[in-house]
């Protein structure tokens, strides 16, 4: 999820840049000949349970968008334990994410509204809100067990200073999902961000990131539960920064058809001005 946790990631990767100053079709009708045959059904879309549909808690996005007349509610709350010279604790939440089905399925809009944020990095305690964002998400295709598509964020700097980007942010990704077996699928996001950050000088500079992600998530007996693990790579952290890598578990469970809860682990193995990140997090979803 980068559409999902944009705002989060705002504060995850700049803090090292402060501390330096994301139908089936109907078989044909039946024939009074005996010689034609039903037409085959068509592949069933992927994107049926809640399940697949929530982005959350990832930094890859999901590939399937909230159906038409649904409304999708995801929260969740992140600490992050900040390793080295200046470090400390940084808490997000509740991180959310608002999304709406449209009059086709395969499109939604989606807005993340401002999280709080509270801070203890660098020995200063601090809180303030960070950026708003808003997006859209588009089911190109899918076939028998792979789905494919792309979504787009514009994240607004309508934060305190100490954990907005200071400029205007554009992200756009190309998501793609792969069912291996019943059990194992792979999934992944290339993401192309314009971000910003505040830079050793205190001024707010844009950059520009790469970021692919890779997942592999494996379904659990006795329910609609999963869990995953996966690498994202972001080719810059910051202004005037080299890259950093995060890898995450995750573990997620439906209870019916409209709850969701997530809980994840996440570490990154990158050094930056001596610093390391280590995080924590929970989530609740809700869809109609």
């Amino acid at each position: 999820m980068i559409a999902g946790r944009v705002l989060a990631l705002t504060l995850f990767l700049g803090a090292p840049a402060l501390m330096a100053a994301p139908s089936i079709a109907q078989p044909a009708a039946p024939s009074p000949s005996p010689s034609p045959s039903a037409a085959p059904s068509s592949p069933s879309d992927p994107c049926g349970s809640i399940l697949s549909i929530v982005n959350r808690p990832t930094f890859g996005t999901g590939v399937c968008t909230v159906r038409s007349g649904h409304l999708d509610v995801e929260n969740g709350y992140t600490n992050t334990i900040t390793t080295g010279p200046g470090g400390g604790n940084t808490a997000a939440y509740p991180q959310s994410l608002i999304r709406v089905g449209t009059f086709d399925d395969h499109l939604d809009f989606e807005v993340g509204p401002i999280t709080e944020n509270r801070s203890s990095v660098g020995g200063v305690t601090a809180g303030g809100m960070s950026d708003l964002s808003i997006g859209a998400k588009y089911e190109l295709g899918y076939t028998s067990n792979a789905d494919w598509g792309v979504n787009a964020v514009v994240t607004i700097p309508t934060g305190a200073a100490a954990f907005s980007g200071g400029n205007a942010q554009y992200t756009g990704n190309f998501n793609w999902g792969y069912t291996l077996n019943s059990e194992f699928a792979l999934s992944g996001t290339l993401g192309f961000n314009a971000f910003s950050a505040y830079n050793s000088g205190g001024v707010p500079q844009s950059y520009f990131a790469f970021t692919p992600t890779l997942e592999l998530s494996a379904a659990l007996p006795g329910g609609p539960s999963q869990i995953s693990a996966e690498y994202a790579y972001f080719s810059q952290a910051g202004p005037n920064l080299g890259s950093k890598s995060f890898v995450d578990f995750v573990y997620q469970r439906d209870f019916g058809s409209h709850v969701q809860f997530d809980v994840e682990y996440g570490f990154s193995p990158t050094v930056i001005n001596g610093q390391k990140q280590h995080y924590v997090g929970a989530g609740l979803s809700f869809m109609n």
